[in-house]
């Protein structure tokens, strides 16, 4: 609930989207399945993650391995698809981060895309002489359905739709949605209402070459983030005053 003279407004995507994980997994796996198919890999994996290391018919996938989802110290996203389309709308009563009878009947708009940071694979490990190149395992679950949605809280103004902006990381199987602003404050996704069903997996092998992974924590620190948003901005606010000064016509 909304406290005494703020306002709430929330952001919803449309449907599709999902988990993905990239995590560092053993050679001899990589080397094994390089050359595969998804079908024959996918199968495996699963597999791997009800059985002992020694009864697979097969190399180990990595140490210690439990399921996919846990391989994931490259990276681990969970969110909209990169083209989503995007919506806000206001949020009134005592229940208004509850109520999704109107969800995805909000007023459209496009937000800035802030960046996109690359996490690719490469089914080769030719640089690995010269970078820290690792053998990695990509897996990917697409999902339809509700994905969550972002609630603004402001003090009193209207939603600002210039001041919303996100990013995206970039893979070898999908682009998907991994943080979200609003005037430069992180809004963290709300998955109450979160209801998805499968549409299928994806699963990839390769190597990864960290010394071109473009991380988060890399983004963060960079002195140029913001450029693009406080530009936007400025245009925002220009044409706004541009339109306000003008007379109007009879």
């Amino acid at each position: 609930m909304a406290s005494k003279n703020k306002r709430l407004f929330r952001v919803d995507t449309s449907n599709g989207g999902g988990e993905l994980v990239i995590g560092t997994v053993n050679e001899d796996f990589v080397k094994h399945f390089i050359d595969k198919s998804e079908n024959d890999l996918m199968t495996y994996v699963l597999e791997a993650e009800d059985i002992e290391p020694e009864d697979l018919e097969g190399p180990e996938i990595a140490e210690d391995f439990y399921t996919w989802s846990e391989t994931d110290d490259i990276e681990h996203l969970y969110g909209v698809y990169g083209n989503t389309e995007w919506s806000w709308m206001e949020v009134t009563g005592t229940d208004g981060r509850d109520m999704y009878d109107d969800e995805y009947e909000g007023e459209k708009f496009e937000p800035l895309h802030l960046h996109d940071r690359e996490a690719y694979h490469s089914d080769t490990d030719e640089h690995k002489e010269k970078y820290n190149v690792v053998p990695c395992l990509l897996y990917h679950t697409m999902e339809k359905g509700g994905m969550g949605n972002f609630f603004i809280e402001t003090d009193g103004e209207d939603f600002d739709p210039n001041k919303f902006c996100y990013s995206t990381v970039a893979t070898n199987v999908a682009e998907i949605v991994d943080q979200v602003w609003y005037d430069k404050e992180e809004i963290d996704c709300d998955q109450s209402w979160c209801d998805t069903r499968s549409k299928g997996d994806y699963v990839q092998v390769g190597w990864f070459n960290k010394d071109w992974h473009d991380t988060r924590e890399q983004r963060q620190s960079d002195e140029y983030l913001w450029e693009s948003y406080d530009e936007n901005i400025e245009e925002a606010n220009a044409e706004h005053l541009q339109n306000t000064s003008e007379p109007e016509t009879a």
